[in-house]
């Protein structure tokens, strides 16, 4: 019995498309619950971490809350509570707008970008033993089949 039959409990699925589309999102939900363990034991969601990830790539300047919403690998609905938080944590800065005094921009801190540094190694990690037991090929293999679903209308 493969591990999905027996995660879900059924072994007979109506295609292959089917069964496809529940390994992945089975999958999908392991890898963020993993990752959210190691994000947590810092004090922070997952959400959260990307948040800080995003805002690293701007380093030194920042994004708008609207952008830092289309840069998220999960779409959240409270980006602008989840900043908050990060702003109270310290992790984030905000500053109006040069351009929009209407706007602000979010900006890591230094102590944001240590916390990323810490997380960082435990991250790569993962990576690492996730491509260990994969192969790379098999991931390359995964990225690409995930492409062509990103490509379904």
């Amino acid at each position: 019995m493969s591990q999905l039959s027996e995660r879900i409990k059924q072994t007979k699925f109506e295609g292959a498309g089917q069964e496809a589309m529940l390994s992945i999102m089975i999958a999908s939900s392991y890898l963020r619950e993993r990752l959210n363990t190691i994000c947590t034991r810092q004090g922070i969601s997952l959400q959260q971490f990307n948040i800080l990830r995003i805002l690293k790539g701007a380093y030194p300047n920042g994004y708008p809350r609207s952008e830092i919403s289309h840069r998220m690998v999960e779409r959240a609905p409270d980006t602008t509570r989840l900043v908050d938080r990060l702003v109270k944590a310290g992790f984030v800065r905000r500053e109006k707008s040069p351009d929009d005094l209407r706007q602000s921009i979010a900006k890591i801190t230094d102590p944001g970008i240590k916390l990323l540094i810490r997380l960082s190694e435990e991250i790569k990690n993962f990576h690492e033993n996730l491509e260990e037991k994969l192969t790379k090929e098999t991931c390359q293999d995964i990225s690409n089949g995930c492409e062509e679903i990103l490509k379904l209308k």
